[in-house]
C-alpha cells in the first residue's frame, strides 16, 4: 500500500463522515457534532498533504464552527429545561407522558359525560 493510497483513503473516509454528520446532525444529537468535528479533523492533514491550503483554512474554519454551533446548541438546550425535566428516554419520562396523556384522555370523557342531556 503506497502512501498515495492512504491519503486518497482518508479523503475518502472524511467525504463520507461528512455526508454522515450532516444527516446525523438533522437529529439535533450529540452524535452529529462529533461526526462533523471528526470529518473535520480528517480533510485538515488531507489538505496540508494535498497542499490545497484554502480546504485547510475551510475546515479549520469548520471545526470552530461546528464547536460554537455543539456548545450553543447545548446552552440552548438546557436553558429551555424547566426545574424537574427529566431526559428523554428515562422511565421516568415515560411514566409522566402516559400520565399526561391518561389525564387528558379522562379530562375528555369527563366533557364528554357533562354534556350529555339525559
Amino acid at each position: 500500500m503506497t502512501l498515495d493510497t492512504i491519503w486518497n483513503a482518508l479523503g475518502w473516509i472524511a467525504a463520507i463522515l461528512n455526508v454522515w454528520g450532516n444527516l446525523a446532525l438533522t437529529t439535533k444529537g450529540l452524535k452529529g457534532w462529533i461526526i462533523r468535528i471528526i470529518c473535520n479533523l480528517c480533510w485538515m492533514p488531507y489538505g496540508i498533504y494535498t497542499r490545497a491550503w484554502a480546504l485547510l483554512a475551510n475546515h479549520l474554519l469548520f471545526v470552530a464552527i461546528n464547536c460554537y454551533g455543539y456548545w450553543k446548541w447545548r446552552h440552548d438546550e438546557l436553558a429551555e429545561r424547566v426545574p424537574g425535566d427529566v431526559p428523554k428516554g428515562t422511565e421516568i419520562e415515560r411514566r409522566r407522558r402516559k400520565a399526561y396523556v391518561d389525564g387528558f384522555n379522562d379530562g375528555r370523557k369527563a366533557e364528554r359525560r357533562a354534556r350529555r342531556t339525559w
